[in-house]
């Protein structure tokens, strides 16, 4: 033992004291599989990059109006002007050539202006069209046309799969390029309570990745080895200095692609509502009601005043909804959130030991004051999507309302409005906003066939009710 312990301590000398040759130092060769991965990610790299834009959001009004806009955005110039107000940052990503972005709600949900830089370090304002608090999902408008859009990956997604981010963290690719960072899935499904009850959103079913998220990377793309969107990267929790963090992305679902879609048109999300508080039982819990072990959610508490949910019980256990299982809290709560509003529910309960069934009809849960005061900002009007005229434009006076979207077959389109004008008064009265257009047209029914649109620079549109 002794002379086999003294030969190994030999063996470990020599390795230690032997000469070293220059090219010792030299880094092992990259074997095919490495380069062809690394082609891979820089093939991706270069193939969305262009997909992908930095979101910065004002939270307060700047004080100088005099930045160039659209075709003469000078970021540096911008760059002064954000400073000057109190500023978050996110990510984007391109879902239509022509200027709708997705991004996470809570990007841009205290925002009073919105700006949007693309791959090309173009400046655009932005409009928000939709937005979804309880989803965390917004779509925004930029006034742009021959964009890049991004590709829906499939829905399945498994553990273990690579991911790559892309986005803006801490707002370094306003300066640059998008950043990127690679990893795989580390689990699917997960849940974020703490998260979800602070901000009155419902974080599960998310993706696990070790693809490094930072602040401001909020709303970008989670992409697969295709360059495929997989997920909308959304938050990391970073419990320990040493830690790296860990991200999570919403995942592209049928259904979150539906939701886009609605968001994208401005209409509204409604969600069912129940006035109860529940929890998931235990095993033990579930063994005690007489209901599946992999089944069930506990009534904690009911709102009396809520009548849609007055035949439920504190510590009824419901295992399922209309015939279909219920597993546990969170599929319960988006099952019903995902019910139609005053349509009748059957639940499958069990009651102090005995099964039976109740019958509860959901209410429309309450939308955010924040998602309700943007739609006063926003008009479609003879084919025209109009907002508010960003602070930081080229007229420092400039009052009126911008077009940040236009039908192509439109009357408006055929007179030569663009995505970018902004229209200064309509029949020879001036407006300010989107509410005193709104007024002028309702005061205006039922007058002539036609409307005269001044547009800014001094060009003049017959507009045809």
């Amino acid at each position: 033992m002794k002379r086999r312990r003294l030969a190994m301590l030999s063996i470990a000398a020599v390795l230690v004291s032997r000469p070293v040759r220059g090219d010792d130092t030299a880094a092992p060769p990259e074997t095919p599989e490495v380069v062809r991965l690394q082609a891979s990610f820089q093939s991706v790299a270069d193939r969305v990059s262009p997909s992908v834009v930095a979101i910065s959001v004002s939270l307060a009004p700047a004080e100088d109006d005099a930045v160039l806009r659209r075709d003469e955005m000078n970021p540096e110039k911008l760059e002064d002007q954000l400073d000057r107000a109190t500023r978050t940052v996110g990510t984007g990503m391109i879902l239509s050539a022509d200027g709708y972005i997705l991004t996470n709600e809570h990007v841009i949900s205290q925002g009073q202006q919105l700006w949007i830089t693309t791959d090309d370090r173009q400046v655009y304002p932005a409009l928000v069209v939709g937005s979804d608090p309880r989803a965390d999902l917004a779509v925004l408008k930029i006034p742009a046309n021959g964009l890049h859009p991004i590709t829906f990956g499939a829905e399945a997604v498994r553990r273990g799969q690579w991911t790559i981010a892309i986005g803006n963290p801490f707002g370094l690719a306003e300066a640059g390029e998008m950043a990127m960072s690679v990893g795989v899935v580390s689990a699917t499904e997960r849940s974020l309570p703490r998260l979800t009850s602070h901000e009155n959103r419902l974080y599960n079913n998310l993706i696990q990745t070790t693809a490094q998220i930072n602040p401001g990377s909020s709303g970008g793309p989670l992409f697969d080895l295709n360059g495929r969107v997989i997920g909308v990267n959304t938050a990391v929790i970073m419990p320990q200095k040493q830690s790296n963090g860990i991200g999570f992305a919403l995942p592209i679902t049928a259904s979150l692609r539906r939701e886009v879609d609605k968001l994208r048109r401005g209409e509204e999300i409604v969600y069912g509502y129940l006035g109860v508080m529940v929890s998931t039982p235990s095993v033990r819990e579930r063994e005690i009601a007489g209901v599946p072990a992999d089944r069930g959610v506990c009534i904690n508490a009911v709102d009396p005043d809520d009548r849609g949910a007055v035949t439920l019980r504190p510590g009824d256990i419901v295992y399922a909804m209309n015939d279909v299982p219920v597993i546990d809290a969170d599929q319960f709560i988006c099952k019903v959130g995902e019910s139609q509003v005053e349509k009748p529910l059957t639940l499958s309960v069990s009651r102090e030991g005995s099964l039976g069934h109740v019958v509860v009809v959901p209410r429309k849960r309450n939308v955010p004051s924040v998602a309700v005061s943007r739609d006063v900002q926003r008009l479609r009007w003879h084919g025209m999507l109009l907002g508010p005229v960003p602070m930081a434009t080229e007229a420092p006076q400039l009052s009126g309302v911008m077009v940040f979207d236009i039908d192509p077959s439109s009357s408006a389109r055929k007179l030569g409005i663009v995505p970018g004008s902004v229209i200064t008064a309509i029949g020879g009265r001036a407006i300010a906003d989107v509410l005193e257009l709104q007024k002028l047209i309702n005061d205006s029914a039922g007058g002539d066939s036609s409307l005269t649109a001044h547009v800014e620079r001094g060009d003049v549109a017959m507009i045809e009710r």
